[in-house]
């Protein structure tokens, strides 16, 4: 059975209360460091971009399947929304996901096998 993701497009109640949509838009990965992968969402027009740490993303597969591309992108469109209703700035520093936080999402989504 195919994997539908939950968070190519979604809603958010911002801090605010303004409600904000939210729509993924493509993937990649950077080819230095720790070859973070990156997803890009458009929120409100604007992009805005969710990077898993590499390394965080190999400690968390080792001895588990890999995540599948969806499952990725419901792992950072949730770690975007959460941070969206918490008031975080969309910057590199709050929508960073590295070992205890992809952790904690891959747990909340069941991806845990």
């Amino acid at each position: 059975m195919t994997y539908e993701p939950l968070y190519e497009r979604f809603e958010v109640l911002g801090s605010d209360g303004s409600r904000l949509g939210v729509e993924f838009i493509r993937s990649g990965f950077l080819a230095q460091g720790d070859r973070p992968e990156l997803f890009f969402f458009r929120v409100n027009g604007e992009e805005t971009v969710v990077g898993i740490s590499g390394a965080s993303l190999a400690r968390f597969e080792h001895g588990r399947r890999r995540l599948s591309r969806e499952q990725k992108i419901d792992v950072a469109g949730r770690w975007l929304k959460r941070q969206m209703e918490a008031g975080m700035p969309l910057n590199s520093g709050s929508l960073y996901i590295r070992d205890d936080e992809l952790a904690n999402l891959a747990n909340e989504l069941d991806f845990t096998e």
